[in-house]
């Protein structure tokens, strides 16, 4: 336990046997694979009992610069514990299926770690079932439009957080993307030839899809990064949300345009029809922009998983440049 302690600061031992009672002693813990912004343990208990960790400690999250220069690389991006305690309350009202959140306990000073004891799912990601038998996947992928659509059909007249108050002047979702947009092809262009050979043309091409966007009054709750990643599916082919800490009232086309390139059977049970083109191209190519952005800078910051970012990066990239 070692590698972990420091962050645990020796209180978890303590915290546990408060949280789950006598008997309830941590006797190991890995890390689990993945947490650009959040570190997750998998805990195991003396007697058998499993549960997740999550540590949200700024020290050790991959976007620290750009966090603390008040520029977070997506400006909708969620983190840290307290956003996630109010989100995870939020969806098991819904009865949209998250795991349940056991204890909270926040940092008591700013700058502090967060933690969060989460209940342990055992599960495989939803695009270990993209090419199951049709039967499987309609007992994955149905329930799983059925609990987006509850959370979709939640709405508000303006964008924002759960617990962000209503903006005196508001404006269109997109419009703060745009201006993130700018800052990441600026990033891009700086380090990557393709970018810097194509900046005009990518800002123009932007500029225009964003002028095609007709200003709304009614926003609907979305998860905001629903890659198949994020879905856990039980060994009752139960499918699970994950990582919900950025669910936000926004425009419901930034949720749509993602899932369309990252779930390889959208079209059967995800597509919506009553949606807004320009909006779902705009965010389309927002999407591939962020994602190539984000991807080379954990390359520059020795994120561990470095093959599986350089994918992500290059199909963003490629995917980029197509909308030209």
């Amino acid at each position: 336990m070692d590698g972990w302690s420091h962050l645990l600061q020796g209180k978890l031992g303590v915290w546990v046997e408060r949280i789950f009672g006598k008997g309830y002693h941590p006797e190991e813990a890995v890390q689990l694979r993945g947490g650009a912004q959040k570190i997750v343990y998998l805990v195991r208990c003396s007697n058998g009992f499993r549960f997740i960790l999550y540590v949200w400690d700024l020290r050790m999250n991959y976007f620290r610069e750009e966090l603390e220069q008040e520029e977070p690389s997506e400006p909708l991006s969620g983190y840290g514990g307290k956003p996630f305690q109010t989100v995870n309350a939020c969806l098991r009202n819904l009865q949209v299926r998250t795991p349940e959140l056991y204890h909270f306990e926040p940092g008591g000073l700013e700058g502090e770690a967060d933690f969060a004891f989460v209940e342990y799912i055992d599960g495989k990601e939803a695009s270990d079932f993209f090419q199951a038998d049709p039967e499987i996947q309609d007992q994955v992928f149905q329930p799983l439009a059925g609990m987006l659509n509850r959370m979709h059909q939640q709405t508000r007249a303006h964008w924002g957080k759960l617990h962000e108050p209503i903006p005196e002047a508001p404006s269109g979702c997109h419009l703060p993307m745009l201006t993130n947009a700018y800052r990441q092809l600026e990033y891009l262009s700086a380090n990557i030839s393709e970018f810097q050979n194509h900046h005009g043309k990518f800002v123009q091409v932007i500029e225009d899809l964003a002028a095609k966007i007709v200003t709304r009054s009614c926003y609907s709750f979305i998860h905001a990064e629903l890659g198949p990643n994020h879905v856990l599916v039980d060994n009752q082919l139960r499918p699970w949300l994950i990582d919900i800490e950025g669910a936000l009232f926004f425009d419901p086309e930034y949720e749509h345009s993602f899932m369309e390139f990252r779930f390889d059977n959208y079209r059967r049970y995800l597509k919506h029809t009553q949606l807004d083109p320009h909006r779902m191209a705009f965010y389309k190519l927002y999407h591939h922009i962020s994602y190539s952005a984000g991807p080379h800078r954990l390359l520059q910051r020795g994120y561990p998983d470095a093959e599986l970012v350089k994918q992500i990066m290059e199909f963003n990239m490629q995917s980029a440049l197509q909308m030209l």
